[in-house]
């Protein structure tokens, strides 16, 4: 899901977390060091389906310092070809979104210029406009190989971020057209370069394949396409010759390359140790299939089936005020990198205004306690099972101010004000508040599994579903 922290703060204590920068210079491997393909055989005891998960301040900390972000490197490939191949590290791993996104400037231009146009029914390129939580990412969507640790996938589907070509602008009468239209400008700060976005790239690990599924693919006249995909002119664009926006079918739509893996296919398992505040790093694995291998057996108490359609479990959470909320679209997110909820009895916002750097314009701001907060909510996945997830939230601002770390377990910011009845609300039309994000924090010191929709999995059943 991303979600930036507040940015109001002085430089020293500057966090925007969620994605990560980097120089852009990349490494251009051999086919000699170009892993194996598909498959997870770990045979000889070599784990293939395994890849290291750094937590650190990021590729750039002089641009954008991270705190509780997890990442992965990966190695990106022109189709078909073993040598034209970059990998690419700090590529931040997100359980809230969907498909892998590549800043451009991070590409080399000769892996840049090989990746395959994805094109639509009258020619015009495909060009996506990707919602954060946080802000946009505009760019054409591409074809690409892709390999994670020993596994790998070809031909997916790939969103290059900032691509210069699709960013063109304008200016007649002093009046300055872009190419990016209003619909997704109008939806936050544009995020597309490593400064901004925090990262060299996302890829997203969420319940389903590919970002929009079947409202993408319906008809531009109606209500339900959202208006992510659009197709452009490749070289021709002009206020006269915009962008429009298209139906797409699901098999081109940006996609999870783990579900296009041949084995280790049907989910992937997040496995942080337990950190002390204020850690400096962070190490941990992430896994890829449920109960394909030995090593990725399904062994947890709680399994939470979640919503088919959203991807979404419940959640019920008490506020310090004593409001009993029900919240309907609750989720686990590494993408987010903090415990983020609706409570008005907990100082945040302009609360928080006494210390240094605070900006008082950020609606989504960190929990600010005098004191740390002992807390619980209890989620509940559609098959009714319940668990009681306690937690602690302290005060961000004395955290940041007292340590240097990347790693903290106890960060907490508020979704906005407390809604008051989110029974009402259609999951199509949801409020952020009626949702609590399960962040970064809750998953230190477990093992949680990811089962994809519509996958079987042994000693799990059908996906999707959370476990831990």
């Amino acid at each position: 899901m991303r979600k930036l922290v507040l940015i109001g703060l002085t430089q020293a204590l500057l966090v925007l977390a969620g994605c990560g920068g980097g120089s852009g210079t990349g490494t251009i491997i051999t086919s000699s060091n170009n892993g194996g393909s598909g498959g997870g055989g770990g045979g000889g005891g070599i784990t293939t389906n395994t890849v290291p998960i750094t937590v650190d301040s990021g590729p750039d900390p002089s641009v954008s310092y991270d705190v509780d972000t997890p990442f992965i490197t990966i190695t990106v490939c022109a189709p078909g070809s073993t040598t034209n191949c970059q990998t690419i590290n700090h590529v931040e791993i997100d359980t809230g979104s969907y498909g892998l996104r590549i800043v451009s400037s991070v590409l080399s231009s000769s892996l840049a210029t090989a990746l395959q146009q994805e094109t639509a029914a009258g020619g015009n390129s495909v060009v996506e406009c990707t919602e954060f939580a946080d802000g946009f990412t505009w760019g054409p969507v591409k074809l690409a190989d892709v390999q994670i640790g020993g596994e790998s996938a070809t031909q997916v589907p790939v969103q290059v971020m900032g691509d210069p070509a699709y960013n063109l602008s304008s200016t007649t009468g002093g009046t300055t057209t872009s190419e990016v239209p209003t619909s997704c400008s109008s939806t936050g700060p544009e995020e597309d370069s490593v400064a901004t976005f925090g990262a060299n790239g996302i890829l997203g690990l969420g319940v389903f394949a590919d970002d929009c599924g079947p409202a993408c693919d319906a008809s531009v006249s109606g209500t339900e396409n959202p208006g992510f995909y659009f197709e452009c002119p490749p070289s021709t664009w002009s206020p006269t010759n915009p962008c429009t926006e298209i139906a797409i079918a699901e098999s081109a739509q940006v996609t999870d390359p783990v579900f296009f893996f041949q084995t280790d296919n049907n989910g992937v398992i997040v496995q942080l140790p337990s950190a002390s505040e204020g850690a400096s790093t962070a190490t941990g694995t992430l896994v890829f299939g449920i109960g394909t291998q030995g090593n990725n057996t399904l062994n947890a108490a709680t399994v939470l089936t979640a919503d088919p359609s959203f991807g979404d479990v419940s959640a019920t959470y008490t506020t310090r005020g004593g409001q009993q909320q029900f919240l309907p679209y609750s989720y686990f997110d590494t993408g987010s990198n903090a415990y983020y909820f609706s409570d008005d009895s907990i100082p945040s916002g302009q609360s928080c205004s006494s210390y240094p750097g605070f900006n008082h314009n950020n609606p989504d701001a960190w929990f600010c306690p005098s004191t740390e907060l002992n807390l619980s909510a209890t989620a509940q996945g559609q098959n009714g099972t319940q668990a009681t997830v306690n937690f602690s939230i302290g005060n961000a601002y004395t955290l940041f101010q007292s340590s240097s770390g990347t790693v903290f377990t106890d960060l907490g910011a508020s979704m906005g004000t407390q809604p008051t009845d989110c029974t009402s609300l259609s999951a199509a039309s949801q409020d952020q508040a009626c949702s609590f994000d399960f962040g970064f924090p809750f998953f230190l010191g477990k093992n949680v599994y990811i089962a994809f929709a519509n996958a079987n999995t042994a000693g799990g059943g059908m996906g999707p579903y959370f476990a831990y």
